[in-house]
């Protein structure tokens, strides 16, 4: 995992045992879209109920750096979902988050071409994700890698 800047970037499998730094990961990732969002406390959960060694975790670490503490700079968390239309499984992406620091350098394209190496070396042909309307450089990201829109999540609030 080279790329075109001065730093070279090493990727390294997860396990269930960073569960911890998953969750913090994803604690960023939601504070960086939703900063006036003060309780996260639920990520926990999700990440608790989901981690497992069927759900595979990549990180990504500035190369040299690989053997010490793990710092990562950017993480894909891969899951399983099943088409609700044709009911085909295919691999979802749960979470990939790149370091504002080291954005724009090729990682998170590079993420999801282990994306795709996973969810072919499954027997599958699907790669699916979400991704929020306001995370407009995701969704330029999504589309320039050939991504399309097959549903919209929609919600209506009920107040008393």
């Amino acid at each position: 995992m080279n790329e075109s800047s001065t730093i070279d970037y090493q990727l390294r499998r997860g396990s269930v045992k960073d569960r911890g730094l998953l969750v913090k990961f994803m604690q960023v990732t939601y504070q960086e879209l939703f900063p006036q969002q003060s309780d996260l406390s639920h990520l926990k959960t999700t990440v608790n109920q989901y981690l497992s060694a069927k759900t595979p975790l990549w990180w990504v670490v500035v190369k040299g750096q690989e053997h010490q503490s793990l710092k990562p700079v950017a993480c894909l968390w891969m899951g399983n979902a099943i088409d609700q239309v044709t009911g085909d499984r295919y691999g979802h992406i749960f979470l990939i988050y790149v370091n504002p620091d080291h954005r724009r350098r090729g990682l998170a394209t590079a993420l999801i071409q282990q994306a795709k190496k996973w969810v072919l070396s499954r027997g599958n042909h699907r790669l699916g994700l979400q991704v929020f309307d306001i995370n407009q450089p995701a969704l330029g990201l999504y589309h320039h890698l050939g991504f399309q829109t097959q549903s919209r999540l929609m919600f209506k609030e009920y107040f008393d």
